[in-house]
């Protein structure tokens, strides 16, 4: 499970919405990489003005949102592989989730 994350993202009000997506598709160590791609993607989800965009620590974290069990389902569905085939999985990763695929809002979309 670790190969799936939860993002927060805190907008200028102070609330809180979170989404799911694959971790180590980037960088297994730094967010950074991970984060710059998934923050265009997050107004397409109706979240704006973010003042802040983390990786949680756990999944437990966003376990109360809506949608948390069927993204979880969704991740689950598709494993990501191990050895030679890991790298070309990862490249293919990255470029869907910077097209704004494979980023799971949890909550129920911002009006």
């Amino acid at each position: 499970m670790e190969d799936i994350v939860a993002i927060k993202a805190t907008d200028s009000r102070g609330k809180r919405h979170f989404f799911v997506t694959w971790g180590p598709a980037f960088d297994p160590v730094d967010p950074t990489p991970l984060l710059s791609a998934v923050r265009p993607t997050l107004a397409r989800f109706g979240v704006s003005a973010i003042r802040r965009l983390e990786v949680c620590s756990t999944l437990q974290e966003p376990s109360d949102q809506p949608y948390f069990f069927e993204a979880l389902v969704a991740f689950a569905q598709k494993p990501a592989p191990t050895g030679k085939a890991r790298r070309a999985w990862s490249v293919a990763r990255r470029k869907q989730i910077a097209a704004g695929k494979d980023v799971y809002y949890l909550g129920t979309p911002v009006t």
